[in-house]
């Protein structure tokens, strides 16, 4: 089930990616990263 729910966090975290990269801000970059750790660490959880 928790692989199901990393899922929108990675594809969240993506969309915040690439609004750092196209805006420059520093807070999309961060918020962005924090995202993606969060999934890949759902997702380890999730096939453990």
């Amino acid at each position: 089930m928790p692989v199901i729910v990393a899922i929108p966090f990675a594809a969240t975290a993506m969309m915040l990616l690439l609004l750092a990269y196209r805006q420059k801000h520093k807070a999309f970059l961060i918020t962005g990263y924090v995202s993606m750790i969060s999934a890949v660490v759902n997702l380890i959880l999730g096939f453990s």
